[in-house]
């Protein structure tokens, strides 16, 4: 049985200037979710030393962590579906309108 490789010439649409910036807003991502990681171990730190001190700094956390991550997972969204349909212009155009 002889395998063949289809080779595929898709035409992608975005620019190397596009890719390269959501390249960074992904890299940026990165780093907010690497900040909020050491958050959440500083209240974990928190919780061993002082209770009242974990609340309050898990309430202020939690209300922070959550609008930042609803605003992070629509941005996710958008880069996802740029580069998933980065080769069907009916589709990327329809996004700008």
């Amino acid at each position: 049985m002889t395998i063949t490789k289809e080779t595929s010439s898709q035409q992608v649409l975005l620019s190397a200037k596009k890719i390269a910036e959501l390249g960074n807003e992904l890299t940026d991502i990165m780093n907010i979710l690497k900040m909020s990681n050491l958050a959440l171990e500083g209240l974990e730190f928190s919780l061993q030393e002082d209770t009242t001190t974990f609340l309050w700094l898990a309430k202020k956390y939690i209300d922070t962590a959550y609008a930042q991550n609803e605003n992070l997972c629509d941005r996710l969204n958008e880069i996802s579906f740029l580069l998933l349909n980065n080769d069907n212009a009916k589709e990327l155009e329809a996004q700008h309108e």
